[in-house]
């Protein structure tokens, strides 16, 4: 038997039974496909030894498997910069992931007609990809049988067929899709395969278009923010708005013109214009000063939100009586359009235009306040220097349980996170129900 291992000073070595080298190769240009062994042997065992991976801040180190080049693999949820390893706990420690949404101002190298006919094709092609793979990975998954448990979901590789079908997207495109929607289908695969109690995930037009990390570019160009990416079989350079409203997101996006920030995948969405999104870990910025206390956050009877103290006395308060109006006024709508809808307006209402514009602009809405409200808590917190926030939304009297509160809650812990603040929260709730003011 012919034993092959890799080495410490070369790629690979074979020795023979008495651990006697027979061949060696350095592979000191990294050619691996050239390396061929003729063997006459009836069997061949390939040992491959575990390489340590460092953390460049904790010097914490993991062994893994060697890539085909010698060098060692990236573990799940480590971070590589230049050359230099992060583990994960060091990485959220100096960055934060956040996403910069801008509108497009205009393109800089064709019309608005020719910008959006592209966009069209791409948004076409991403939905019809999407629902595709998803309904690829259900055909191709485990049905219920007589197992008591649900086996784990064989390994499906669409790539190739998916750039066969939908030869219009770019490839990194393609491989993007893929790995998003396998993350949204094993999301969702025990409901769906072995209780039956959810449907496939479909995906409406537009789909948002993705384009990964090493295929756009931002840039500053007199004061203006541009980006630079592959649309189609053209590359198209698209000039950002601006002004006061933009401020936090022209602060983010310098940094990533500048490499200060990481650069994650760019998505342009469609969303009354054309959105682009672009995802970034930012570095966090160190404290000045120690923190310290604790913030009780709690939800109350007349109001939306109460902060108090460790002595329970009342800090700060969010009433938020604009919310519980405009949810009244649009419950009210959305009543009275169901009504008339009963008589003679079947099965399109002269007024379905209206309606889905009314719940859209509800539910902009709706997404503004709930960051609003996480943002100005999230200040007051790192305004007065407390080092943790103790966060219970079990009361939902005011609101009522068609609010979005998981939602408010995930925005509030990443809002807190971001400058650096623990929240403890209490029991998590359970599945929100859609109503009037759910965000889907």
């Amino acid at each position: 038997m012919l034993t092959v291992r890799t080495g410490k000073d070369c790629l690979l070595v074979a020795v023979n039974a008495k651990d006697e080298a027979l061949l060696r190769y350095n592979g000191d240009h990294l050619d691996v496909k050239a390396f061929k062994l003729v063997l006459t042997r009836k069997s061949v065992m390939i040992e491959m030894r575990p390489i340590p991976i460092t953390c460049a801040c904790c010097s914490i180190s993991r062994a893994v498997k060697p890539t085909p080049k010698g060098e060692p693999r990236t573990p799940t949820g480590w971070k590589k910069l230049v050359d230099a390893a992060y583990c994960p706990e060091c990485w959220r420690k100096q960055y934060i992931l956040r996403a910069i949404t801008m509108p497009v101002a205009s393109p800089l190298d064709c019309s608005w007609d020719e910008l959006r006919k592209a966009l069209r094709t791409m948004w076409a092609q991403t939905t019809a990809a999407s629902n595709w793979m998803m309904t690829e990975l259900f055909a191709r998954d485990v049905r219920k049988g007589s197992e008591e448990k649900m086996p784990p979901m064989a390994r499906v590789y669409l790539y190739p067929e998916a750039r066969a079908r939908f030869p219009g997207l770019p490839s990194q495109t393609v491989s993007s899709l893929e790995q998003s929607v396998q993350r949204k289908y094993r999301a969702v695969r025990y409901a769906v395969v072995w209780t039956a109690a959810a449907s496939l995930p479909t995906h409406r037009y537009p789909t948002p278009f993705p384009v990964p990390k090493q295929a756009w570019a931002a840039t500053i160009e007199a004061e203006q923010a541009i980006v630079s990416m592959r649309i189609g079989d053209a590359r198209h350079r698209l000039r950002l708005k601006r002004g006061p409203q933009f401020r936090r997101q022209m602060a983010a996006f310098r940094q990533i013109a500048q490499g200060e920030a990481i650069a994650g995948e760019l998505a342009i969405y469609d969303h009354d214009g054309v959105l682009v999104k672009m995802a970034a870990w930012l570095p966090r910025e160190e404290e000045k000063e120690a923190r310290a206390d604790v913030l009780t956050v709690r939800t109350g009877k007349d109001c939306l939100l109460v902060a108090v103290n460790t002595k329970d006395e009342e800090l700060w308060r969010y009433n938020g009586d604009h919310v519980r109006r405009w949810a009244g006024e649009h419950r009210t709508q959305l009543q009275r359009w169901n009504e008339d809808q009963k008589y003679e307006q079947q099965p399109v209402p002269a007024f379905a235009r209206r309606r889905e514009t009314a719940v859209r602009k509800f539910r902009d809405r709706m997404n503004s306040a709930t960051h609003e409200i996480a943002a100005q808590l999230a200040g007051y917190a790192s305004r007065r220097h407390f080092a943790q926030v103790r966060y219970d939304d079990s009361d939902h009297s005011y609101m009522g349980d068609g609010f979005p509160w998981y939602r408010l809650r995930s925005l509030i812990a990443d809002k807190l996170v971001a400058r650096g603040i623990v929240l403890e929260t209490s029991a998590q709730p359970e599945q929100e129900r859609v109503g009037p003011l759910a965000e889907d």
